[in-house]
């Protein structure tokens, strides 16, 4: 097989989360040709399976086989990111800016270093500034509409969630956060309509379960409330949260009865 086949099935691998057999097949496909794409994307399989020391050694390899790509700086960011080690990703999220100011991708990571520690005005800037390069990225617009969420800017939250939705009908964070943001405003009935519609994609959420009989159970429909807290307790009998919310609901139906 060639490098490039080699390199077109890791992709594949890559892209479906299967990161062992993407670095399987992108290190066959380096030995037969080394590429700094390929070499980049080695970097990313260590990443994604917590290999962080060949991680930070193979970006560095790459940066020093070519310093003018701001590329490997913001991945050793990204390492540094997914190791709390903030002071030392800034430095290099910083660095690759500096490379290249006009890269999507690196604002987008100073914007989830300035969510990481909590920043939410200066992460909601960054992600701003991401989307102005690029603005059909669907993982910016949630990420920015849960800045806005967290800043109490439920309009503004709602409409950055419809737009990671649009971009990507599998964004299915995209319309928990809405339920979240109705439930937030005490919207019951369209916060009950986006988890009702989670639960046909991920029936077995718990959380969402409980979401949905939280609902239920403000809107006092007691009966449907009881219905998914024993779909949660034939899973999970101990559930604390469901077995709170069952007592509520027993003790509101013997009020109204």
């Amino acid at each position: 097989m060639t490098s490039e086949k080699y390199y077109e099935k890791a992709e594949i691998y890559y892209i479906n989360s299967q990161y062992e057999k993407a670095l399987s097949y992108f290190k066959k496909s380096y030995e037969l040709k080394e590429s700094n794409d390929c070499l980049n994307y080695i970097g990313c399989c260590y990443l994604e399976l917590n290999n962080h020391i060949s991680a930070i050694s193979t970006f560095r390899k790459l940066n020093k086989n070519n310093p003018g790509w701001e590329r490997p700086l913001f991945n050793l960011g990204r390492v540094y990111l997914k190791t709390e080690n903030f002071k030392q990703a800034l430095s290099y999220f910083q660095k690759a800016i500096l490379l290249n100011p006009d890269n999507a991708d690196t604002y987008y990571y100073l914007g989830v270093y300035y969510d990481k520690i909590k920043e939410y005005e200066r992460a909601k800037t960054y992600y701003e500034k991401s989307l102005f390069i690029d603005n059909k990225q669907s993982e910016t617009h949630l990420n920015l509409g849960m800045c806005y969420f967290r800043l109490d800017d439920y309009e503004n939250a709602l409409k950055e969630f419809n737009l990671a939705y649009d971009y990507d009908n599998n964004c299915i964070d995209a319309i928990k956060n809405q339920g979240l943001v109705f439930l937030a405003r005490k919207d019951y009935v369209d916060a009950l309509k986006k988890f009702l519609f989670m639960s046909e994609v991920e029936p077995d959420n718990i959380e969402n379960m409980l979401d949905i009989a939280f609902c239920y159970y403000r809107i006092k429909n007691m009966e449907n409330a009881r219905e998914w807290i024993n779909r949660i307790t034939k899973v999970d009998a101990n559930n604390e949260e469901a077995n709170k919310l069952l007592k509520a609901i027993i003790r509101r139906s013997s009020v109204s009865d």
